[in-house]
């Protein structure tokens, strides 16, 4: 029976910052790295999915000023906390209308990447290449269609359900 990610979302109602910052990393931690800093999920393919217990920062933060610094991480974002617990279904190919491309990180470059998509959600799943065949968590958010039809375009599909 396929997942609905609805129910999984994570209330922060009524939480400040601190204390949704707080949650999300208790449910990162019991979700994807119980056994301390690091922990593996197999996706749909069989593949190791690598989670690091200090990829939290880099995933559920984002910047405060897009323009004078896109690529700080100096704010949490309350929405990819409250999906925290989508990155396991989606990985495992446990939600419908879900596909998985991937593709050299950039032109120029040897090392690949995953990306992995809840159409319906347009939330998407950063994978980095990692050492002998296994794949890194790097971040997952929702991503505006253009956005994600831009991320997909050229890559090759991995998985698709």
């Amino acid at each position: 029976m396929p997942v609905d990610l609805t129910s999984l979302l994570l209330d922060l109602s009524g939480l400040d910052d601190a204390q949704a910052q707080k949650l999300g990393r208790a449910e990162f931690k019991a979700l994807y790295v119980p056994g301390g800093s690091r922990g593996v999920l197999t996706a749909y393919d069989g593949s190791e999915v690598v989670f690091f217990e200090d990829r939290f920062e880099h995933a559920f933060f984002t910047t405060s000023d897009r323009y004078r610094h896109e690529f700080a991480k100096n704010v949490l974002d309350r929405n990819r906390v409250a999906r925290v617990r989508w990155i396991g279904p989606i990985l495992r190919g446990e939600v419908t209308n879900t596909q998985c491309w991937e593709s050299l990180r950039s032109p120029g470059q040897d090392q690949m990447r995953r990306l992995c998509i809840a159409s319906a959600e347009l939330y998407v799943i950063w994978l980095d290449a990692g050492s002998g065949g296994n794949w890194r968590f790097s971040t997952a958010y929702v991503a505006r269609a253009a956005q994600a039809r831009t991320y997909a375009f050229g890559k090759r599909i991995v998985w698709k359900v």
